[in-house]
């Protein structure tokens, strides 16, 4: 027994003795805080801004601009990205892309402390999110590659472990600053510590050391890129089962990302923020309670992922994903129905804040046990002359029309109502549901 507790530990030691993993570690875990900090400053932020000058019908369509920017620039680059982390040094990418993060952010910090009007703001805020997502777009490909040059054989999987793990935290930890910060510190103030937290973290990832040149028989050209990009569409389409998975998860996330990257600041900003009293409204402003709702994912994530870890493999999961899915879809349409029976006077804000905070509780268990049976059915059912090639084009698929997701959004809550919006994603949500729950295909994986 004292065996079993003792090695372990011994990993544990030796991981973190190894200097280029503790600086990836740490270097990741500031930028991915601050990533996350940031991006729950923002989403608020900006329909504040939007609001001073085009009014609530005005700022969702600004809202909706500023999310398919990001998007479709994440989508677009992710790809060349991988590809340029291939022929590259990673560190230099990793450490470069943060100093220009950061630089970016506080430069637009310097504009707004300056008393810059709405519109230079707004323009600055565009610019600074098409910086910001293609930096992203290469730092995510060159950091997630790095581990495997910098750490041996025997310390991979708990450096990996350590990594992963680590991500709830950091959600956790940014989201806790996100409520606190947006709600006492000037929003300029927040940019320039989300500023300053790039810039350290580059500063750490500089002194990683590795040889790059090892990596350098994979380099591809943009031509062979594409032609990687081509096969991995061909074998998705025949394999009958993951393309179900891959058509499902599309379209999926077309319906479900609405709900939290649009509708819900808006709730906050423009429904909570606007009532008289709400619930422990003496501790608690409409900023904490995002916070709040936010983090019951992360929370509830952590415990699945613990009580996955403890259950035995199974032999097929497209059974289990189907669950999954119908678990994911339940409190989905629970938000949705509370949200449109709060919009049209029926139920109190109090109920809504219960139910959501509830329901993005059950999300992260739902989550989890969505993504664990995914992973392992494109592990086991992916050759592995391919799955390199699969992979990258599955993530790059499941993503594709969230951009185009968020720009819908805006126009139907700025034209329509935000009701509609629930009403529509709901519809979308249980057609999904209804077609995976009852494809064949997907029940041989």
């Amino acid at each position: 027994m004292s065996t079993m507790l003792a090695n372990p530990e011994t990993k544990k030691v030796q991981v973190f003795k190894n200097k280029n993993y503790r600086l990836l570690f740490w270097g990741v875990l500031v930028s991915n805080v601050a990533h996350i900090l940031f991006n729950f400053a923002i989403s608020l932020y900006i329909l504040e801004v939007a609001k001073n000058a085009y009014g609530q019908e005005g700022a969702a369509l600004i809202q909706a601009a500023y999310l398919f920017v990001s998007g479709i620039i994440l989508v677009l680059l992710i790809p060349f990205g991988g590809a340029l982390a291939d022929r590259k040094n990673k560190v230099r990418i990793m450490y470069l892309t943060d100093y220009i993060r950061g630089a970016t952010i506080v430069i637009v910090a310097t504009i707004i402390a300056l008393g810059a009007d709405t519109v230079v703001q707004l323009i600055s805020l565009f610019i600074m999110n098409i910086i910001l997502a293609a930096n992203s777009s290469f730092f995510n490909p060159a950091s997630g590659s790095l581990l495997r040059f910098i750490v041996s054989d025997e310390e991979l999987q708990p450096a990996a472990a350590y990594l992963q793990g680590s991500q709830n935290f950091q959600t956790i930890v940014g989201l806790v600053l996100g409520g606190i910060m947006y709600a006492t510190l000037p929003i300029w103030w927040i940019f320039i510590i989300n500023g300053l937290g790039y810039i350290i973290s580059a500063i750490t990832e500089m002194f990683i050391k590795y040889d790059h040149k090892s990596h350098s028989k994979t380099t591809h050209s943009a031509k062979e890129m594409l032609l990687d990009i081509k096969e991995g569409v061909v074998y998705l389409y025949h394999q009958k089962g993951i393309l179900a998975i891959m058509i499902m998860a599309l379209s999926f996330n077309f319906f479900v990302s609405p709900t939290f990257s649009s509708a819900l600041p808006i709730f906050i900003k423009f429904g909570l923020a606007e009532e008289s009293s709400y619930l422990f409204q003496n501790v608690l402003n409409p900023e904490h309670w995002y916070s709040i709702m936010s983090i019951a994912i992360s929370v509830s994530a952590v415990i699945m992922s613990i009580i996955i870890s403890k259950q035995k493999t199974k032999e097929k999961y497209g059974k289990s994903l189907k669950r999954a899915l119908l678990g994911f879809t339940f409190p989905i349409l629970v938000i949705s129905a509370g949200m449109i029976l709060y919009y049209q006077q029926i139920v109190s804000v109090n109920v809504v804040l219960i139910t959501v905070t509830m329901m993005m509780f059950l999300l992260g268990f739902a989550n989890i046990s969505f993504n664990v049976p995914v992973s392992m059915i494109m592990q086991r059912q992916v050759d592995r002359s391919m799955l390199g090639k699969v992979s990258s084009v599955s993530n790059v698929l499941s993503q594709a029309l969230i951009p185009f997701a968020s720009l819908l959004a805006g126009l139907i809550i700025a034209k329509l109502s935000i009701s509609m919006l629930y009403v529509f994603c709901s519809i979308g949500v249980i057609i999904v549901a209804f077609w995976f729950t009852n494809n064949r295909a997907a029940d041989t994986i």
